[in-house]
Protein backbone atom coordinates (compact mmCIF):
# COMPACT_ATOMS: atom_id res chain seq x y z
CA UNK A 1 0.00 0.00 0.00
CA UNK A 2 1.60 3.31 -1.10
CA UNK A 3 0.87 6.92 0.11
CA UNK A 4 -0.37 9.28 -2.32
CA UNK A 5 0.46 13.04 -1.99
CA UNK A 6 -2.71 15.28 -3.10
CA UNK A 7 -2.67 19.22 -3.46
CA UNK A 8 -4.06 21.87 -5.46
CA UNK A 9 -2.52 24.61 -8.20
CA UNK A 10 -2.31 27.38 -5.70
CA UNK A 11 1.02 24.94 -4.31
CA UNK A 12 2.82 26.10 -7.56
CA UNK A 13 5.24 22.43 -7.26
CA UNK A 14 7.12 23.00 -10.57
CA UNK A 15 5.89 20.18 -13.19
CA UNK A 16 8.79 18.71 -13.31
CA UNK A 17 8.85 18.17 -9.46
CA UNK A 18 5.21 16.62 -9.45
CA UNK A 19 6.51 14.28 -12.51
CA UNK A 20 9.07 12.82 -10.41
CA UNK A 21 7.73 12.48 -7.02
CA UNK A 22 4.11 11.54 -8.72
CA UNK A 23 2.29 14.17 -7.07
CA UNK A 24 -1.24 14.68 -7.62
CA UNK A 25 -2.02 18.50 -8.60
CA UNK A 26 -6.17 19.38 -8.56
CA UNK A 27 -6.34 22.54 -10.14
CA UNK A 28 -8.16 25.73 -9.09
CA UNK A 29 -10.22 27.53 -11.39
CA UNK A 30 -9.66 31.46 -12.76
CA UNK A 31 -11.38 33.41 -14.42
CA UNK A 32 -11.95 36.46 -17.03
CA UNK A 33 -15.58 37.64 -16.81
CA UNK A 34 -17.37 34.23 -18.50
CA UNK A 35 -14.27 32.80 -20.07
CA UNK A 36 -13.19 29.98 -17.24
CA UNK A 37 -9.68 28.01 -17.12
CA UNK A 38 -8.19 25.38 -14.90
CA UNK A 39 -4.86 26.39 -13.54
CA UNK A 40 -2.13 25.04 -15.31
CA UNK A 41 -4.14 23.42 -17.78
CA UNK A 42 -5.68 25.50 -20.04
CA UNK A 43 -3.77 28.43 -20.18
CA UNK A 44 0.00 29.31 -19.50
CA UNK A 45 1.20 31.40 -16.65
CA UNK A 46 2.79 34.10 -19.43
CA UNK A 47 -0.61 33.86 -21.29
CA UNK A 48 -2.31 34.91 -18.36
CA UNK A 49 0.06 37.59 -17.13
CA UNK A 50 -0.21 39.32 -20.55
CA UNK A 51 -3.83 39.21 -20.44
CA UNK A 52 -3.91 40.27 -16.78
CA UNK A 53 -1.92 43.65 -17.29
CA UNK A 54 -4.39 44.75 -20.37
CA UNK A 55 -7.36 43.44 -18.81
CA UNK A 56 -10.24 46.27 -17.45
CA UNK A 57 -12.33 43.84 -15.12
CA UNK A 58 -9.87 42.22 -12.48
CA UNK A 59 -9.65 38.30 -12.66
CA UNK A 60 -11.42 36.37 -10.29
CA UNK A 61 -10.86 32.70 -8.57
CA UNK A 62 -12.73 29.65 -7.48
CA UNK A 63 -11.66 26.10 -5.85
CA UNK A 64 -12.07 22.56 -7.11
CA UNK A 65 -15.04 21.32 -7.11
CA UNK A 66 -16.25 18.54 -4.76
CA UNK A 67 -16.23 16.23 -7.93
CA UNK A 68 -12.98 17.25 -9.05
CA UNK A 69 -11.58 15.41 -5.92
CA UNK A 70 -13.76 12.83 -5.65
CA UNK A 71 -12.37 11.82 -9.27
CA UNK A 72 -8.79 11.80 -7.55
CA UNK A 73 -9.71 10.02 -4.74
CA UNK A 74 -11.39 7.35 -6.36
CA UNK A 75 -8.71 6.20 -8.90
CA UNK A 76 -6.27 6.62 -6.07
CA UNK A 77 -8.15 4.20 -4.03
CA UNK A 78 -8.91 1.70 -6.72
CA UNK A 79 -5.43 1.30 -6.50
CA UNK A 80 -5.09 0.69 -2.78
CA UNK A 81 -3.44 3.72 -1.76
CA UNK A 82 -3.38 6.17 1.03
CA UNK A 83 -3.74 9.65 0.50
CA UNK A 84 -2.41 12.78 2.08
CA UNK A 85 -4.40 15.37 1.05
CA UNK A 86 -2.30 19.09 1.82
CA UNK A 87 -4.11 22.36 0.63
CA UNK A 88 -3.56 26.01 0.33
CA UNK A 89 -4.97 28.09 3.78
CA UNK A 90 -8.94 27.33 4.12
CA UNK A 91 -8.94 31.26 5.05
CA UNK A 92 -7.97 31.80 1.59
CA UNK A 93 -9.50 29.57 -0.28
CA UNK A 94 -12.44 27.01 0.17
CA UNK A 95 -10.19 24.30 -1.58
CA UNK A 96 -10.11 22.20 1.62
CA UNK A 97 -13.30 22.18 2.19
CA UNK A 98 -14.21 20.60 -1.15
CA UNK A 99 -10.84 18.03 -0.39
CA UNK A 100 -13.27 16.93 2.92
CA UNK A 101 -16.08 16.68 1.36
CA UNK A 102 -15.02 14.28 -1.61
CA UNK A 103 -13.17 12.12 1.02
CA UNK A 104 -16.43 11.69 2.99
CA UNK A 105 -18.38 10.78 -0.26
CA UNK A 106 -15.90 8.66 -1.61
CA UNK A 107 -15.76 6.60 2.18
CA UNK A 108 -12.09 7.36 2.90
CA UNK A 109 -12.38 7.80 6.45
CA UNK A 110 -9.47 5.17 7.31
CA UNK A 111 -7.30 6.27 4.57
CA UNK A 112 -6.62 9.97 4.14
CA UNK A 113 -5.58 12.66 6.50
CA UNK A 114 -5.99 16.31 4.88
CA UNK A 115 -3.69 19.18 6.05
CA UNK A 116 -4.36 22.85 5.90
CA UNK A 117 -0.94 24.12 4.93
CA UNK A 118 -2.02 27.79 6.25
CA UNK A 119 0.17 28.69 3.60
CA UNK A 120 0.01 29.61 -0.27
CA UNK A 121 2.49 29.27 -2.97
CA UNK A 122 5.51 27.51 -2.63
CA UNK A 123 4.77 28.00 1.25
CA UNK A 124 2.51 25.09 0.85
CA UNK A 125 4.41 23.41 -2.27
CA UNK A 126 7.58 23.17 0.28
CA UNK A 127 5.55 21.27 2.42
CA UNK A 128 4.21 18.94 -0.40
CA UNK A 129 7.23 18.05 -1.49
CA UNK A 130 8.62 16.91 2.04
CA UNK A 131 5.79 14.46 2.22
CA UNK A 132 6.14 13.08 -1.26
CA UNK A 133 10.18 12.46 -0.98
CA UNK A 134 9.12 10.94 2.29
CA UNK A 135 6.64 8.73 0.68
CA UNK A 136 8.88 7.81 -2.06
CA UNK A 137 10.93 6.63 0.36
CA UNK A 138 8.62 4.42 2.09
CA UNK A 139 7.18 6.43 5.28
CA UNK A 140 3.68 5.55 5.98
CA UNK A 141 0.41 8.05 6.18
CA UNK A 142 1.37 9.19 9.51
CA UNK A 143 5.22 9.84 8.60
CA UNK A 144 4.64 11.49 5.49
CA UNK A 145 2.06 13.73 7.27
CA UNK A 146 4.58 14.68 10.01
CA UNK A 147 7.27 15.55 6.95
CA UNK A 148 4.82 18.02 5.92
CA UNK A 149 4.29 19.47 9.55
CA UNK A 150 7.65 19.47 9.83
CA UNK A 151 8.30 21.89 7.16
CA UNK A 152 5.07 23.93 7.68
CA UNK A 153 6.67 24.80 11.08
CA UNK A 154 9.89 26.42 9.56
CA UNK A 155 8.14 28.22 6.97
CA UNK A 156 7.89 32.24 6.03
CA UNK A 157 6.80 33.56 3.54
CA UNK A 158 6.87 37.02 2.46
CA UNK A 159 5.61 38.99 -0.54
CA UNK A 160 6.21 42.41 -2.03
CA UNK A 161 3.16 44.16 -3.49
CA UNK A 162 3.43 46.60 -6.21
CA UNK A 163 -0.72 47.24 -5.58
CA UNK A 164 -3.24 45.88 -3.22
CA UNK A 165 -6.12 46.65 -5.34
CA UNK A 166 -6.13 43.09 -6.68
CA UNK A 167 -6.24 41.62 -3.48
CA UNK A 168 -8.77 43.90 -2.10
CA UNK A 169 -10.93 43.57 -4.61
CA UNK A 170 -10.17 39.52 -4.36
CA UNK A 171 -11.25 39.76 -0.77
CA UNK A 172 -8.32 38.08 0.45
CA UNK A 173 -6.42 41.14 1.99
CA UNK A 174 -7.70 39.66 5.62
CA UNK A 175 -5.39 41.60 8.44
CA UNK A 176 -3.73 43.98 6.04
CA UNK A 177 -6.98 45.97 5.19
CA UNK A 178 -5.43 48.65 7.39
CA UNK A 179 -3.40 49.48 4.32
CA UNK A 180 -5.87 50.50 2.16
CA UNK A 181 -6.27 53.73 3.83
CA UNK A 182 -2.40 54.22 4.38
CA UNK A 183 -0.92 56.73 2.16
CA UNK A 184 -0.89 56.80 -1.26
CA UNK A 185 2.44 54.43 -3.20
CA UNK A 186 2.72 52.36 -0.04
CA UNK A 187 4.71 49.06 -1.11
CA UNK A 188 3.66 46.76 1.70
CA UNK A 189 5.16 43.41 2.24
CA UNK A 190 2.87 40.73 3.62
CA UNK A 191 3.16 37.83 5.42
CA UNK A 192 0.65 34.91 6.04
CA UNK A 193 -0.09 34.57 10.06
CA UNK A 194 -2.31 31.57 11.25
CA UNK A 195 -3.53 31.32 7.50
CA UNK A 196 -4.74 34.69 6.62
CA UNK A 197 -2.55 37.49 5.14
CA UNK A 198 -0.86 40.13 7.49
CA UNK A 199 1.31 43.29 7.16
CA UNK A 200 5.16 42.78 8.10
CA UNK A 201 6.81 45.79 6.82
CA UNK A 202 5.56 48.88 4.88
CA UNK A 203 7.82 50.83 2.61
CA UNK A 204 7.80 53.44 0.20
CA UNK A 205 9.60 52.34 -2.97
CA UNK A 206 10.37 49.18 -4.95
CA UNK A 207 14.02 49.37 -4.03
CA UNK A 208 13.37 49.53 -0.39
CA UNK A 209 10.74 46.73 -0.22
CA UNK A 210 13.68 44.31 -2.31
CA UNK A 211 15.93 45.37 0.48
CA UNK A 212 13.47 44.36 3.11
CA UNK A 213 12.89 41.19 1.57
CA UNK A 214 16.67 40.50 1.78
CA UNK A 215 16.81 41.42 5.00
CA UNK A 216 13.95 39.17 6.21
CA UNK A 217 15.45 36.03 4.51
CA UNK A 218 18.60 36.41 6.71
CA UNK A 219 16.13 36.35 9.57
CA UNK A 220 15.56 32.84 9.02
CA UNK A 221 18.68 31.93 9.34
CA UNK A 222 20.31 28.79 8.08
CA UNK A 223 17.90 27.29 5.24
CA UNK A 224 16.91 24.09 4.30
CA UNK A 225 15.55 25.36 1.48
CA UNK A 226 14.20 29.05 -0.35
CA UNK A 227 11.78 30.03 -3.19
CA UNK A 228 11.94 33.36 -4.88
CA UNK A 229 8.47 34.28 -5.88
CA UNK A 230 7.37 36.27 -9.53
CA UNK A 231 4.55 37.06 -10.99
CA UNK A 232 5.83 39.67 -14.07
CA UNK A 233 9.40 40.61 -13.23
CA UNK A 234 11.43 37.53 -13.93
CA UNK A 235 14.90 39.70 -13.77
CA UNK A 236 14.02 41.03 -10.39
CA UNK A 237 13.75 37.08 -9.12
CA UNK A 238 16.95 36.48 -10.33
CA UNK A 239 18.55 39.17 -9.22
CA UNK A 240 17.41 38.70 -5.37
CA UNK A 241 17.96 34.96 -5.96
CA UNK A 242 21.88 35.71 -5.90
CA UNK A 243 21.71 38.61 -3.72
CA UNK A 244 20.54 35.74 -0.59
CA UNK A 245 23.41 35.26 2.08
CA UNK A 246 21.80 32.29 3.84
CA UNK A 247 23.57 29.48 4.35
CA UNK A 248 21.81 26.29 2.13
CA UNK A 249 21.59 23.01 3.39
CA UNK A 250 23.17 20.14 1.19
CA UNK A 251 24.21 22.97 -1.32
CA UNK A 252 20.78 23.89 -2.24
CA UNK A 253 19.90 26.72 -4.35
CA UNK A 254 16.88 28.85 -4.15
CA UNK A 255 13.86 27.89 -7.04
CA UNK A 256 12.91 30.73 -8.91
CA UNK A 257 9.43 30.64 -9.62
CA UNK A 258 6.74 32.19 -11.16
CA UNK A 259 3.55 32.11 -8.96
CA UNK A 260 0.50 30.31 -10.39
CA UNK A 261 -2.55 32.42 -12.11
CA UNK A 262 -4.92 31.07 -9.45
CA UNK A 263 -2.48 32.39 -6.86
CA UNK A 264 -1.26 35.46 -8.96
CA UNK A 265 -4.78 36.82 -9.81
CA UNK A 266 -4.83 38.04 -6.17
CA UNK A 267 -1.73 39.82 -6.53
CA UNK A 268 -1.31 41.31 -9.32
CA UNK A 269 1.48 42.71 -11.93
CA UNK A 270 4.90 43.24 -10.01
CA UNK A 271 4.73 40.85 -6.92
CA UNK A 272 8.19 39.45 -5.91
CA UNK A 273 8.43 37.27 -2.70
CA UNK A 274 10.42 34.92 -0.92
CA UNK A 275 9.61 31.75 0.88
CA UNK A 276 12.18 30.47 3.52
CA UNK A 277 12.23 26.99 5.29
CA UNK A 278 14.44 27.40 8.15
CA UNK A 279 16.93 24.22 8.59
CA UNK A 280 15.94 21.48 10.90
Amino acid sequence: MAVKIVTDSGADVPLEVTEKLGIVVVPLTFSFGADSFKDGVDMSSEQFYDRLVVEEALPTTSQPSVGDFAEVYKTLKSSGDEILSIHISAKLSGTLNSATQAGALENLADSIQYIDSQQASMGLGFSVIAAAEAAQNGASLTEAASAARSVLDRTRTYILFDTLKYLEKGGRIGKANALLGSVFQIKPILTLQDGEIATKVKVRTLHKGIESLEQLTEECGDLESAAILYTTDQTRATDLAGRLRNSFASGAKPIINRISPAVGAHGGPGVIGVVCVAAN
